[in-house]
């Protein structure tokens, strides 16, 4: 019975310690709400919006921008992306430091780029850090995947 008692006292040990702080969460939240409003600033082609959500060494690697793209070549490309994208998995945010994070999903996109189709299932990566006490993105790519 004593055996037993530990190996569920550690079993429960081992699950508390793996949970979450609460800090976590609530920066997980505000990094969630930050590419959210980055999202938003896209869909309305608001470009002062764009550049106040991301840093100003940001770069983007996606299908169909064909280059890395930087902050301005983004804003300036703006009348050409005309898209929709939906969610295919919940976000997953890794935490890379108290000041950086990771953020994945998988989305699929409907739409064009240049009169081009970017349309497909995708898998999105945004690096994210956190300046003057706001998260920022600093790096986004879109890597096609198979539907």
């Amino acid at each position: 019975m004593r055996k037993f008692l530990a190996a569920l006292s550690f079993l429960i040990f081992v699950g508390v310690a793996g949970c979450d702080h609460p800090s976590d969460v609530a920066t997980i939240e505000a990094i969630d709400n930050a590419v959210a409003e980055l999202d938003e600033a896209f869909e309305a082609q608001d470009a002062a919006a764009i550049k106040a959500r991301m840093t100003p060494d940001h770069v983007a690697v996606t299908h169909y921008y064909r280059k890395p793209q930087t902050v301005d070549e983004q804003i300036a490309s703006l009348p050409e992306l005309k898209y929709k994208q939906t969610e295919r998995s919940e976000p997953k945010v890794v935490l890379l430091g108290p000041d950086a994070a990771m953020r994945t999903l998988t989305a699929k996109f409907d739409g064009t780029f240049d009169g081009r189709s970017l349309s497909g299932d995708v898998f999105i990566t945004s690096i994210l850090v956190k300046q003057d006490g706001k998260w920022l993105e600093r790096f986004y790519q879109v890597t096609r995947i198979a539907p």
